[in-house]
């Protein structure tokens, strides 16, 4: 079979990656001049490793996207970081039971009730009776008021803004449930590793077709048509949200529509400063900001996990956001950003900008999908009511957080069912 594949992101480079490892002919197009998808990396010129726009990891259960690297004989490197969170002004690490029951900004009792909590929802097998609740009411009843509001409710509130409420405890579950200590991190970087893959599927024949957009999809009597320059194809996979799907697809079941419609993301930005200096000094990769005045959600020292000497050594750090689509953030620079977040920083680091070399800012529409209670009602299917016609995108990926290695699953089940 003739199949396409729209997007170069891990879901399409690996469902492709399949697809021609049972015969069939393949080709992938992808807007962006790279593959890697929100994975995307860039390099500063006398850097030895790319840097991803958004930060990424791996935990050392993602058993998927770990089986990929070790089949493309990929190196994987696997450190222990330093996570923390910052709490009234405070930098305190938070990573494992240990430092949770020496965490001095809450009393031993509610220390003792969040960890049976976190350890009942880490070690429950069973997340579809939870995804009838919300987040915002379980965990202040399970863990009390006083850890709720110094911890989660500002951390749900500066990931979800407006939706916070909304989000189903299944959601807490997983990211409770998967998060392991040590994390790994493919050498050289993700764009590395996406390149790899892509030149695997070139060695198989598969075509890959970057800086190429598609207007529109059309079934037509001979299969797939995507425009005059493409031919016809008898599969076509789209990996795109279902926004972008239905723009391209328009001609879908009015059922259907009303299917993919009310499905809601954030967008996602970053700031990255390249320092002369460490901005944390006592280590910390990750700090999650649990204060809701704070500009950013997220303060990420790259260089905290990953060795300082591939990158010249600077260190290197992301402010991370996520953000609904028309929030004022993503029609600034980054020079409007550092104003907006530079007295907050200083606060953490009163001499950061000393050592600032430079600044480089990310913004993507769509990175993190809304998902409210019963959210399983809501997955679209793979296949669609086109025959032929596929999605497969980070909004089916659950009871999961999205990340590279569901992009992976993802890509292996799509092409399961094309297969069949």
């Amino acid at each position: 079979m003739k199949i396409a594949i729209i997007g170069a992101g891990f879901t399409g480079l690996t469902a492709g990656l399949r697809l021609l490892q049972k015969g069939h002919h393949v080709t992938i197009i992808e807007k962006a001049d790279k593959p890697g998808g929100l994975a995307l990396g860039f390099s500063k010129p006398q850097w030895e490793w790319t840097l991803e726009e958004y930060y990424h990891h791996w935990f050392t259960n993602d058993h998927a996207i770990l089986r990929l690297a070790h089949e493309l004989q990929y190196p994987v490197i696997i450190k222990r970081p330093k996570t923390s969170v910052l709490v009234d002004g405070d930098i305190l690490q938070l990573d494992s039971p240990l430092k949770l029951l020496t965490f001095s900004k809450l009393p031993l009792s509610d220390r003792l009730r969040m960890a049976f909590v976190l350890a009942a929802l880490r070690y429950d097998p069973f997340w579809k009776p939870l995804e009838g609740v919300k987040a915002a009411t379980f965990l202040p009843r399970a863990m009390g008021q006083k850890a709720y509001k110094m911890i989660w409710e500002p951390q749900l509130k500066n990931k979800f803004g407006e939706y916070m409420h909304e989000i189903s405890l299944a959601w807490f579950w997983a990211r409770i449930a998967k998060r392991t200590s040590s994390l790994a991190y493919p050498k050289k970087g993700f764009l590395p590793f996406a390149q790899t893959l892509a030149k695997e599927i070139q060695n198989l024949g598969g075509e890959i077709l970057y800086q190429t957009s598609i207007e529109h999809i059309e079934k037509t009597a001979d299969g797939f048509s995507l425009g005059k320059n493409f031919g016809t194809f008898d599969k076509v996979v789209v990996t795109l949200p279902s926004f972008a799907f239905l723009k391209l697809f328009p001609h879908l079941p009015d059922a259907y529509k009303k299917k993919l419609q009310p499905l809601q993301g954030l967008g996602a930005q970053t700031v990255v400063l390249r320092l002369k200096e460490a901005f944390f000094k006592d280590g910390t990769y990750w700090l999650s900001v649990c204060d809701t005045s704070s500009p950013v959600l997220a303060i990420v020292e790259h260089t905290n996990f990953m060795d300082k000497k591939y990158y010249h050594n600077e260190h290197l750090v992301y402010l991370g956001n996520y953000l609904s689509p028309g929030h004022p953030y993503f029609s600034k620079s980054a020079k409007e950003l550092m104003q907006i977040f530079d007295p907050y920083l200083r606060k953490i680091n009163p001499d950061y900008e000393k050592n600032l070399l430079g600044t480089d800012v990310f913004s993507v529409p769509f990175a993190q999908p809304i998902v409210p209670i019963n959210y399983s009602k809501m997955v679209p299917a793979i296949k669609t009511p086109i025959d032929g016609l596929y999605l497969a995108n980070m909004q089916q990926v659950y009871p999961w957080d999205r990340g590279t290695n569901y992009a992976v699953e993802l890509g292996e089940n799509v092409a399961k069912k094309i297969i069949a």
